[in-house]
């Protein structure tokens, strides 16, 4: 159960990012089900960081490129460990998402 609740902070957080409002589209990439079942947290993370990657200095990209490496092991590690670094890997893209004024999908 606590993984299934990991899963879906990614996902919203995720969403968050990608300005995702309902299904279809990249919405079957950005799902719950796909992190929790397939380990896809590591996927979701670098989608949702991409479009930041655009149009951004190399001094702007830092913070992403250190996520991305912070967390490139999720798809090799224990369950145990997956979900708790899915659990920080979230809680680092919500900060990041905050600092750069981005909304959520919903407002």
């Amino acid at each position: 159960m606590l993984g299934q609740q990991i899963a879906i902070k990614l996902e919203i957080t995720a969403r968050r990012a990608l300005n995702i409002k309902k299904q279809g589209g990249m919405a079957g990439v950005i799902s719950a089900d796909f992190i929790e079942k397939d380990k896809g947290a590591f996927t979701v993370l670098c989608t949702a960081i991409a479009p930041y990657y655009l149009n951004t200095t190399s001094d702007e990209r830092q913070p992403l490129d250190e996520i991305i490496e912070r967390y490139r092991h999720l798809q090799d590690c224990s369950l145990e460990e997956y979900f708790k670094a899915t659990d920080r890997a979230t809680e680092e893209l919500k900060t990041l998402l905050d600092n750069l004024g981005v909304q959520d999908a919903l407002e």
